[in-house]
């Protein structure tokens, strides 16, 4: 089976690390023929150099919506003669549909990421996105909530769990290192929040808990990593509120030995997919607390059980936190249940199997 990935770029985000993942999977459980197709040539995550795949270039002329890209993916599909195209976006979807149409392959796009909707997408890209539902042969989203949100009903759409190397949180850390490493002295709780500093994550209100917990306690440290447009202005109001338990740390490759310092993790945001941070922290056996009541966030955290989803209120996170803080054993427990769960429904080796028997139905039922 000879199988095109088609995305925009390799930029640091979930949706460009799951793909890797799963074209490093299927690179060692199958002998299916592989070929990345980007449409610029950012690469962030470098190690997609050691896969062992030929990687394509069709860069885009001057402006987002090259016209010649049409015809320039069509020549290449001429060229390589894919089974199945595998669209990563919006844009690299509606890019497919002409050679899918001509060429007569099935087209999977992974569309939904998110639990937006249409209704706040410009009126561009919402014209795109039904485009693409229409021509898609399979809409494929990562959370249920993600397809509710979109308001897709139809049985071309299916939902696939995000999947992560469980390899990556059995490492062992020099946890006083890190510390010291951090400035973070022995005797201090951490909580750690990571996420992208955009508006569609909630920094405001982390660092409003970080003031409220520093009323009646000192023995927390807030550790942000990440770095983007917002994170600027959130560094600004450390500054000028003088918040003097909060650390931003930019962002960080190897995320997980600050998890695995970590006591709690946390993630206040407005509505999500299936956030990767939550597995991450839920991996390396940390109980979570986010904010996501709506949204996807809900298929992986057990309420009670592994964490807690609750409204965007400092007062009731401030609560969670002395919570679990306060109560050792449940904190523990909490992170041994969602360590578990993410070891038994989102591993690279669940989520690479049911693309596996996605990609052979998809072409036999296109047949």
């Amino acid at each position: 089976m000879k199988i095109i990935f088609f995305i925009d770029t390799l930029t640091s985000g979930g949706k460009e690390r799951r793909m890797l993942e799963l074209i490093g999977y299927l690179k060692q459980h199958t002998d299916h023929t592989l070929v990345l197709v980007l449409t610029e040539n950012l690469i962030y995550y470098e190690y997609v150099y050691a896969l062992g795949i030929e990687i394509k270039v069709i860069k885009r002329k001057g402006f987002k919506y090259d016209p010649t890209l049409f015809f320039r993916f069509y020549r290449f599909c001429c060229h390589f003669k894919p089974d199945i195209i595998h669209a990563w976006g919006r844009m690299t979807t509606f890019y497919s549909i002409p050679t899918k149409l001509l060429r007569r392959i099935p087209l999977i796009s992974n569309l939904i990421a998110d639990t937006l909707g249409t209704t706040k997408l410009s009126r561009m890209n919402a014209l795109f996105f039904k485009v693409d539902v229409f021509f898609s042969t399979v809409i494929l989203s990562n959370s249920e909530a993600g397809l509710k949100a979109y308001k897709i009903n139809s049985p071309k759409a299916k939902v696939i769990w995000n999947g992560v190397h469980l390899e990556r949180f059995q490492r062992k850390y020099d946890l006083e290192n890190i510390r010291k490493q951090l400035n973070v002295s022995t005797k201090n709780y951490i909580i750690v929040m990571i996420a992208a500093f955009s508006k569609l994550k909630d920094y405001d209100l982390f660092l409003d808990v970080a003031k409220e917990i520093r009323k009646i306690r000192d023995d927390i440290v807030f550790l942000g990593v990440g770095d983007g447009m917002e994170w600027k202005r959130i560094n600004q109001r450390i500054k000028d509120e003088q918040i003097s338990n909060v650390i931003l740390t930019g962002k960080q490759k190897d995320v997980e030995r600050i998890i695995a310092v970590s006591d709690i993790g946390i993630l206040c945001t407005y509505s999500e997919g299936i956030s990767n941070s939550i597995i991450e922290c839920m991996a390396l056996g940390k109980p979570v607390i986010s904010t996501d009541t709506t949204g996807g966030s809900k298929e992986i955290i057990i309420n009670g059980e592994t964490g807690y989803c609750i409204q965007r209120n400092s007062e009731l996170i401030v609560d969670s936190i002395n919570f679990l803080l306060n109560n050792k054993d449940v904190r523990i427990s909490m992170g041994n249940n969602g360590k578990e769960r993410i070891y038994t429904h989102f591993s690279i080796e669940k989520m690479g199997e049911v693309f596996k028997v996605l990609y052979t139905d998809v072409l036999n039922h296109f047949l």
